[in-house]
């Protein structure tokens, strides 16, 4: 559930789904993806962190450089392939033995 809510806060910023989608292009440097969307540096190290916190990224430095490439390649993560309208089957959940006393 921590995972579905750590995916759902990330993709809940139009800036973040956008800087996601330009990652599954391939890898970028920080200082790209701030010079593609006109954002400070600061503002895109604060989304990225977010999207890493989701587990939706990968970083790796390279001396002074921070690159940064998207997980996700066409395939949802394990979290989202439980909700309805995903291509994967959904666990069935047991049925309800007892119900709420007054």
């Amino acid at each position: 559930m921590r995972d579905l809510l750590r995916i759902t806060k990330a993709l809940a910023d139009p800036n973040r789904v956008r800087v996601l989608l330009a990652l599954q292009r391939g890898e970028l440097c920080v200082c790209q993806i701030s010079e593609l969307f006109q954002l400070a540096p600061s503002t895109i190290s604060k989304h990225l962190s977010i999207l890493h916190n989701a587990g939706l990224i990968e970083s790796r430095k390279d001396e002074r450089w921070c690159f940064t490439v998207c997980r996700i390649k066409r395939r949802p993560p394990r979290c989202a392939r439980r909700l309805p309208g995903c291509r994967s089957r959904s666990p069935k959940l047991p049925r309800r033995t007892q119900t709420v006393a007054d």
